[in-house]
């Protein structure tokens, strides 16, 4: 089918339920970013491919709401259709939930598949629409009825990792929780979040590309734990090593039979930000709840000694592909590849590395004009062929067993622009700030956010997407809770000692290039004093920054210091790894740059 009679046929299934808007979530029942095949329901009904969006479709319309990353992608894969695009993210912008509240009429029904909508969502949109006469109804996913060849759910066996990469043992981060679900005053707690799950019991799978989670749910009492898994994905030995820890392994759909199983004195301890409504109401609906945000999020966004030194050991081996990558890139006659060529070499370079478990996010690599798509990637259908000119953009990032790595590199590959040398340097004034910052303690990405757009800004430029994400230790490119972001909640989670986060502003110019920069910084805690306690950001990622592409004198005294000393880290700690060959290019790539400064125009 045509996405036009998706929509058509959705629409009549949707007259039959008497239903007059559908909410296509574009998550599944675990809150995810990344999805299994099988939960690619926004994607189905729409034909659009970026990580965020939500639909709802009414008998006159089809909305499309998603923010300033994907705008562009949005015209490319859905300008053609009956689509209508919904911004988020820019000034006066109204979300999906106050749109329906404004459009819909009393007497008229909302429908959604309540396990691929957080709780959360659920009773924002009963708060708008309840007291309107909406009916608000929880049913079962009408997108099922007309996807016939939906694929099955994920069955790549579960792994477990050691201690030696986690530096705490699923055991003790048991206790840890117990303790807390004690000060709450509850009995049980029930996990969706692939991540959290996978964090607390060290385990890692295979169920979605490229991050190393496996699709589940978890019940944890005071004295046993439950895993919920589709049958077949949990070998012997790992089974073994969970029952010492009295943790239980049962089949994924078993969840709501457990909670039948368990005495309905007890009390749960959720999370409604991320547990699916369906579930929510089938513990609501059973046991008395206390309702808070997660731990885990906090606890596995604050690295430990070992994670740290994984980390660190990951990004070593991280740029030792990309440096040996860069410089095979340099040898070749670019306008024999494309894209896909080279994203695939810097991929076999990564895999390459001890302790490699693959690429740790589909490749942005983009050339030029497609640049200017900061979610951009290349696929069979769709990719450009490089020439010897102009910026090549590539955002990559690997999975090892002690560390996750994510890094932004924009090169020439050939004769640049004054004007592209102006963004490049405005981009890696921006990635400097964030990467030296100081701080007190309680400040938050939305307080740092500046800092990274203020050079930019004085020349009128600006980026839309956020500065910063948190990391997981082999788990997800994106995690909480911290956050850097202009437009960021001011209550999010303060930057904490242990965090590791992204650093990534960028310029993009539609139709033309795009630059963006991106290391990850460990906040290291730098002591305290009578005005208070002092917290720093330290770079983690090893590898050099074209000099060819920078105009010095755009850079302070202090900015060439840090670039030098950064150059300086790079290559002693990445050449012991390189050939002769490599060794040698990679000294002039890394050299000391002279602070000249002048006066440019505005």
């Amino acid at each position: 089918m045509t996405i036009e009679e998706r929509i058509a046929a959705l629409r009549k299934i949707m007259t039959r339920e008497g239903i007059d808007a559908y909410i296509v979530s574009g998550t599944d029942p675990h809150d995810d970013e990344y999805l299994p095949e099988t939960w690619k329901q926004r994607q189905w009904i729409s034909g659009f491919t970026g990580s965020y969006g939500t639909i709802v479709i009414t008998q006159d319309h089809a909305g499309f709401w998603t923010d300033t990353r994907y705008f562009v992608q949005y015209e490319r894969e859905l300008g053609n259709t009956e689509y209508k695009l919904h911004k988020l993210r820019v000034p006066d912008a109204v979300d999906y939930p106050e749109w329906l509240a404004e459009t819909m009429q009393e007497g008229q029904k909302l429908a959604f598949d309540g396990y691929c909508m957080p709780t959360s969502i659920i009773r924002k949109l009963k708060s708008l629409l309840e007291p309107k006469g909406v009916k608000v109804v929880n049913t079962v996913d009408l997108l099922g009825e007309l996807w016939l060849d939906r694929p099955e759910m994920p069955s790549a066996p579960i792994m477990s990792l050691d201690v030696k990469y986690t530096g705490s043992s699923a055991a003790e981060k048991l206790e840890r929780l117990r303790g807390y679900m004690q000060e709450k005053g509850a009995t049980y707690t029930l996990l969706s979040s692939l991540d959290e799950i996978a964090w607390l019991f060290n385990l890692r799978g295979g169920d979605i590309n490229f991050t190393p989670v496996f699709i589940s749910y978890a019940i944890v009492g005071m004295g046993e734990a439950s895993i919920f898994v589709k049958p077949g994905k949990v070998p012997a030995e790992v089974a073994e090593l969970l029952a010492k820890d009295n943790i239980t392994v049962k089949g994924y759909h078993q969840v709501t039979l457990a909670l039948d199983e368990i005495d309905e004195t007890n009390i749960f301890m959720i999370d409604a930000g991320t547990l699916n409504y369906g579930i929510y109401e089938k513990v609501s609906g059973r046991f008395k709840t206390v309702e808070c945000k997660s731990p885990l999020i906090l606890w596995k966004g604050i690295k430990n000694p070992t994670e740290i030194q994984g980390f660190k050991d990951a990004c070593r081996k991280d740029g030792v592909a990309l440096t040996k990558f860069y410089y095979w890139l340099s040898k070749q006659d670019v306008s024999k590849l494309s894209e896909l060529d080279v994203e695939k070499v810097l991929g076999d370079f990564r895999k390459a590395q001890p302790e490699s478990m693959g690429d740790g996010f589909r490749y942005i690599c983009a050339y030029g004009e497609n640049a200017a798509l900061p979610h951009y990637f290349a696929t069979e259908e769709n990719y450009s062929m490089l020439k010897p000119e102009g910026l090549l953009l590539m955002d990559t990032g690997g999975q090892y067993l002690h560390g996750t790595t994510d890094i932004t590199r924009t090169v020439p590959l050939g004769p640049v622009s004054q004007l592209q040398k102006e963004d490049f340097t405005l981009v890696l004034k921006g990635m400097i700030e964030l990467g030296r910052v100081v701080f007190t303690k309680g400040t938050n990405g939305k307080n740092l956010d500046i800092l990274a757009r203020m050079h930019m800004w004085k020349f009128q430029r600006n980026y839309g997407h956020g500065t910063g994400h948190g990391v997981g230790q082999f788990l997800t490119v994106h995690e909480g809770p911290q956050d850097i972001r202009l437009f960021g909640d001011p209550a999010e989670h303060p930057m904490m000692p242990g965090m590791i986060t992204s650093d990534e502003p960028g310029i993009y110019r539609q139709g033309e290039w795009g630059v963006r920069h991106e290391n990850l910084n460990v906040c290291l805690d730098l002591g305290t004093n009578e005005f208070g306690e002092w917290y720093c950001q330290e770079p983690i990622t090893l590898c050099y920054i074209e000099k060819s592409c920078i105009i010095p004198e755009m850079l302070t005294a202090d900015e060439i210091d840090w670039l030098n000393a950064y150059h300086k880290k790079c290559y002693d700690e990445i050449t012991p790894y390189l050939t002769p060959e490599e060794a040698e290019w990679h000294k002039e790539k890394t050299s000391p740059i002279e602070y000249t400064p002048i006066q440019i125009r505005n």
